[in-house]
């Protein structure tokens, strides 16, 4: 694996542990903004790996550019990249969902965006092979 790509990697390992972290102390707008990263980093870890660069935030974005690019289907994950990308600013910012992001979030859905990000970095590994 290219070092790059391997940095990536670890990197969304790195953010999906404090994703997996956040429910047990109750931050779920946390988890939330925290799974997008892990499975942004996920996916930006294949482009180096295979010489290409890697910009921007939107996962679905992304997952394209890795199919035509890479010629890697997202099919598996698909879902999970579009309904983990609007995290990346919902979580975090009070005027973008019209509501505060700590009020947005129950513990049930930040479980869920974690085991999304989780699905996103496994199906990533597999790539990377």
């Amino acid at each position: 694996m290219r070092r790059e790509a391997s940095l990536w990697l670890k990197q969304a390992e790195g953010d999906l542990k404090k994703a997996e972290n956040d429910p047990v102390t109750g931050d779920w707008d946390g988890a939330a903004f925290r799974s997008q990263q892990a499975a942004e980093k996920a996916l930006k870890a294949l482009l180096p790996h295979y010489g290409k660069v890697a910009r921007g935030h939107n996962l679905i974005e992304l997952g394209r550019l890795v199919e035509e690019e890479l010629g890697i289907s997202t099919a598996e994950v698909a879902t999970d990249l579009r309904e983990l990308t609007v995290h990346y600013v919902i979580s975090r910012y009070p005027n973008a969902a019209n509501a505060l992001p700590y009020e947005l979030y129950d513990e049930s859905k930040a479980r869920d965006l974690v085991e999304r990000a989780k699905r996103v970095l496994d199906w990533a590994r597999r790539n990377l092979r």
